[in-house]
């Protein structure tokens, strides 16, 4: 199969995509997949070999261009973290251009990746949440909006990765700062109360068909105050337990909860549903990403390959789904 992959683009996790992609394109490759590299600039243009790429529209299908030869391809495999990538943004632009593409549709993707309509729409089915209050950039937090709140706080932007823009607060007089650094990655943040002692418990999943499956649980151990952007991907000190050291009931009441979470935000494609969990095993729904970190030392392959799928047979149930849900006659897509 031709994969074209997609790395880079506009966001700040673009560095990470870039890693993230790297990996996928070995596993691919080691499959028996071909796999076609795309760099997305910050400015937003497609390369391929360092030439420029063009997007000729048509119909049924458009045409991806490197000079006067079509590129051809089975499945646009985007792994783009954060806004303009995994948000619908370009999910959207494979539909309207008749290519099929792994992982969410618009849908999934777009409210999956906005933190704030994720958490309303699992906590109207009764799953438990940390308490938050909402913030636009024309109307920033004050210290008496959060009266009612316990610190330490979070403050992050709605709408980016896991550890970017985010800031731990432990006292008002840092209010100030951290909205302002919320603030350069999205006009929409967020503050959550913060849990004492609070566990990160991870879950990856799939959808086949509808079907939602789930890997074991993992959880991270931060080699930092809390598992920031540095202590994600530059400390040594962080460690990935795998299965997580929780009871057999917990770890199989929050796979269900995580399918469930999945099923209610669209379900479709793969994600990883992140969970805090307090000293007394109660669990909340944090988040959930519908391209997560693809590195080698990223939570979602190695829990897969925990609970006895390895990272090739990931990829290509990622890409047969892919195909499943775009079956109209495509022509190959692209040729």
């Amino acid at each position: 199969m031709k994969i074209l992959l997609l790395s880079g683009g506009k966001s700040a996790e673009r560095e990470v995509s870039i890693v993230s992609a790297a990996f996928v394109q070995s596993v691919l490759e080691r499959s028996g997949h071909s796999v076609i590299p795309v760099s997305i600039d910050m400015y937003g243009q497609w390369f391929s070999e360092n030439d420029s790429l063009l997007i000729h529209t048509g119909h049924p299908v458009w045409k991806l261009l490197r000079g006067d030869s079509v590129i051809a391809f089975d499945v646009v495999f985007p792994v783009l973290h954060g806004p303009w990538g995994e948000d619908g943004s370009v999910q959207g632009l494979c539909m309207i251009a008749g290519w099929p593409c792994a992982g969410a549709d618009i849908m999934t993707s777009a409210v999956g990746m906005n933190k704030i309509t994720a958490k309303e729409l699992v906590s109207s089915r009764g799953i438990p949440v940390v308490p938050w209050k909402t913030f636009t950039v024309q109307s920033p937090p004050h210290t008496e909006d959060l009266a009612s709140m316990r610190y330490p706080l979070f403050v992050k932007p709605a709408r980016m990765g896991s550890s970017v823009g985010i800031s731990r607060i432990d006292s008002p007089e840092y209010l100030g700062e951290a909205a302002e650094i919320a603030f350069r990655f999205d006009s929409l943040i967020l503050i959550e109360n913060g849990i004492e002692k609070a566990r990160e418990i991870e879950v990856a999943l799939l959808s086949e068909s509808g079907i939602v499956s789930s890997s074991v649980t993992g959880e991270i151990l931060p080699g930092r105050q809390w598992y920031d952007y540095t202590a994600k991907y530059s400390c040594s000190e962080s460690k990935l337990l795998i299965p997580a050291p929780i009871s057999e009931d917990l770890s199989k009441e929050i796979r269900s909860c995580a399918e469930e979470c999945f099923s209610i935000l669209g379900g479709s494609g793969f994600a990883r549903v992140d969970f805090l969990l307090d000293r007394d095993d109660k669990y909340y729904f944090n988040e959930l990403n519908t391209i997560p970190g693809f590195t080698d030392i990223s939570m979602f392959p190695r829990l897969w390959d925990a609970t006895g799928v390895s990272p090739s047979e990931v990829m290509n149930r990622i890409l047969q789904e892919a195909l499943r849900r775009n079956s109209p006659n495509i022509e190959s897509s692209v040729k």
